[in-house]
């Protein structure tokens, strides 16, 4: 038998006269994996995850455009798809629809894992823990679906064989579709025709028992 956790780090600038992207918070994570019986513990997975403050950077007086802009083209990206030009709200339609108030974001980067632990749930299990420790105050915790790329093993600082080998365009819709299954277990709901996915943080997520016993939903339309 084994028990897995989650170890997550982040780093802040003490300096009152920062740069904008100082109001994103970046969490790096490893998922571990204990013998209960030895008690030797194993780095089985990697998390990257960021935290848009929205209200702080109002409190200061920092425009939310200038913050995501910032700090990388994702960001300013999901600005452009989130918030009101101009301002600190989540775009009326998108209130309404996902039911939420706070402006804080969450954006989940990646979740990978050794293969040996793949099929067990266990990157859905890490994706709710994530959102428990981080999403408190945001509205939408928010992601891009899709399998990671073998060359980007140095960024995301994994082996080479954690990653899927090369692909052609079929393997990697029917890696993007099931993806998008377990993720919507959770309640994430994708966003028009973009190949992000939302979740509403005012909603209960299901438990970590709960998810262990669903059976993912039917498929997404193609993009």
């Amino acid at each position: 038998m084994a028990s897995f956790d989650i170890v997550l780090r982040t780093r802040g600038s003490l300096h009152p006269d920062g740069e904008p992207s100082g109001f994103v918070s970046e969490y790096t994570g490893v998922v571990t994996c204990t013998d209960d019986e030895t008690g030797d513990v194993t780095n089985v997975g990697r998390v990257s995850a960021l935290r848009v403050h929205v209200g702080l950077a109002h409190d200061a007086g920092e425009s939310v455009f200038d913050v995501c802009d910032s700090h990388s083209h994702e960001l300013h990206l999901l600005h452009t798809l989130l918030y009101e030009p101009g301002g600190y709200g989540l775009k009326p339609s998108l209130a309404r629809r996902f039911d939420v108030f706070d402006s804080d974001l969450l954006v989940l980067d990646y979740v990978v894992l050794a293969p040996r632990w793949r099929g067990l749930k266990l990157g859905l299990l890490t994706v709710r823990k994530v959102v428990d420790l981080l999403g408190g105050g945001c509205g939408l915790a928010v992601s891009l679906i899709a399998p990671l790329r073998r060359d980007a093993h140095e960024l995301v600082r994994v082996p080479r064989s954690w990653l899927p080998r090369h692909m052609d365009d079929i393997q990697r819709r029917e890696a993007r579709v099931h993806l998008r299954k377990y993720f919507r277990n959770m309640g994430f709901r994708r966003l028009g025709r973009t190949p992000y996915y939302a979740l509403p943080l005012n909603q209960v997520t299901p438990t970590a028992a709960e998810l262990l016993r669903k059976e993912p939903p039917a498929n997404d339309p193609p993009p």
